[in-house]
């Protein structure tokens, strides 16, 4: 009866590990972003701002860095901007990121795990161009 028991019992932990979800083994940040960016895109998002606000929650205490980046020509990551924000007792933090023109490799750093994502910002010009070459239906009607 014992034998049967715990062969039983080592079929049922067998199948808990088989069936469990592989994410639960994954490490995560112990942060959480509520706006400003988007962490869980590999996408590059584009801007005209010329500074991203992020917010976010995590527990008390918690220690997150951020960093700018951009590329040199020579393919070298060269650090822009760098700031640390410790969380205070609510739980939330906001942290103003300044952008340079062109791709912006924004990190995040939390619990010793580094998140990276791309916001490409572009130069005003730009956004005049397109806002004269979108004809709005409306817009300059006599």
């Amino acid at each position: 009866m014992k034998a049967y028991r715990k062969k039983l019992i080592g079929i049922f932990m067998a199948m808990m590990f088989c069936f469990s979800p592989v994410s639960v083994l994954a490490a995560e940040l112990p942060v959480t972003i509520s706006s400003g960016l988007n962490m869980k895109t590999e996408e590059v998002e584009c801007t005209f701002e010329e500074a991203r606000i992020v917010y976010g929650e995590a527990a008390p205490g918690t220690k997150v860095v951020f960093t700018v980046s951009k590329m040199n020509r020579f393919g070298n990551m060269v650090e822009l901007h760098r700031d640390a924000v410790t969380v205070g007792s609510m739980g939330i933090f906001s942290v103003t990121l300044p952008l340079e023109r062109g791709n912006n490799y924004i990190g995040m750093t939390a619990g010793g795990k580094t998140e990276q994502v791309v916001v490409k910002r572009v130069s005003q010009t730009v956004k005049t161009q397109l806002q004269r070459m979108i004809a709005l239906p409306g817009l300059n009607v006599r």
